[in-house]
């Protein structure tokens, strides 16, 4: 089958086989998935740029929908035909950690090779390998949708909807009537900023270097627009103006240190900071003790706090009811060969997602 495969860091690594097989047949508890569409996201760039410290040869991608072909002997959360949105989160669902809620922390099986090329193995990243025509997870990671929602809007609810929007639902629970700033208007910015109108929040400003960003971020919700032109921008001094009295929730989502840093002093005492974007896994953040020491919370986040198995369909659900927008994140599609245009696309900030269709 064909996928890409990654053998170095850097994006002249990565090259496209049409040689790759599954390092192994279904086991009882995995499920045969074949990959209808990938979305493309930060996330990759990233791992391919080596700030994820991933071993290679990997097949990368992460962000991915398809449907279901082969389920092994004791799978039960799913069924031959079901349309699934693959998760991030490998974990076992029966631990404690698990039966508490907190999938994200259950850290089962660690990585794991998912592919072949020929006699060489290759790591999957995530343990998905979504940059391919097919995959083989655990069964948790596939987590059925209805069949109505189109595979190329729900594969962005594995990563880059459920990374903002559960940051928003799960971590901050931002509340009715509370003010919002959202470092970042890019693909998990937006759904960070439809979240937030979701619950009611009163204010929701955005702030990006791209003007172009304006008008979609206003379309997923943002009341108020700052263009943080140069890199002397005081975007602390532009917020606290534009909020009279500091937010509630300040959403760093750029992955950048400094603006994680700047976020603390956007926030009102008692108030939330959440890392959402994340900066090369070795990074250090520094901030003046007083920024954070008047009862504020600075929140860790992975993928969104998310509880896939309940999350996922309620995203689904949302869509389908016109409450979420998952089409308008779909920037361009492209088969795997697109690989190059979409990282280019994302380093421009001139889109929110490129979705890639392995089998097109």
């Amino acid at each position: 089958m064909r996928g890409l495969i990654q053998e170095g860091n850097g994006e002249e690594h990565v090259r496209l086989s049409e040689n790759i097989e599954h390092a192994a047949a279904v086991a009882p508890r995995q499920v045969r998935v074949e990959i209808m569409a990938a979305g493309v996201c930060g996330s990759d760039l990233s791992c391919v740029h080596g700030k994820y410290y991933m071993p290679t040869p990997l097949v990368p991608g992460h962000e991915a929908a398809g449907i279901v072909v082969e389920i092994g002997s004791a799978v039960t959360y799913c069924a031959v035909g079901d349309h699934v949105v693959l998760s991030t989160f490998g974990n076992c669902g029966h631990c404690p950690t698990c039966e508490a809620g907190d999938p994200g922390n259950c850290g089962f099986g660690g990585l794991r090779q998912t592919h072949n090329e020929g006699d060489t193995e290759l790591w999957g990243f995530a343990n998905l390998g979504a940059f391919c025509q097919e995959t083989i997870v655990h069964e948790n990671q596939a987590v059925p949708i209805p069949k109505e929602v189109p595979l190329t809007s729900a594969a962005l609810i594995g990563c880059g909807v459920m990374t903002g929007a559960g940051a928003v639902f799960n971590r901050a629970r931002v509340e009715l009537g509370d003010t919002v700033v959202v470092i970042g208007a890019g693909g998990v910015g937006l759904n960070v900023i439809q979240a937030a109108r979701l619950c009611g929040a009163s204010q929701i400003i955005a702030i990006d270097r791209v003007a172009s960003k304006e008008r979609m971020a206003v379309e997923f919700g943002a009341t108020d627009f700052i263009l943080a032109e140069g890199d002397d921008f005081d975007s602390i001094k532009a917020v606290n103006e534009t909020s009279t009295r500091g937010v509630d929730h300040a959403f760093e989502v750029v992955g950048s240190t400094k603006l994680l840093a700047d976020a603390i002093s956007m926030v009102r005492p008692g108030g939330n900071i959440c890392a959402v974007g994340v900066p090369d896994l070795t990074a250090t953040v520094t901030y003046p003790f007083q920024a954070l020491h008047q009862n504020k919370n600075l929140l860790g986040i992975r993928a969104g706090g998310g509880k896939p198995r309940s999350d996922f369909p309620l995203l689904a659900d949302l869509y389908l009811k016109g409450s979420l927008k998952l089409d308008e994140l779909v920037s361009d599609t492209a088969g795997l060969d697109g690989l190059q245009g979409a990282f280019d696309a994302l380093k421009s900030g001139a889109e929110a997602r490129t979705v890639l269709l392995p089998h097109g």
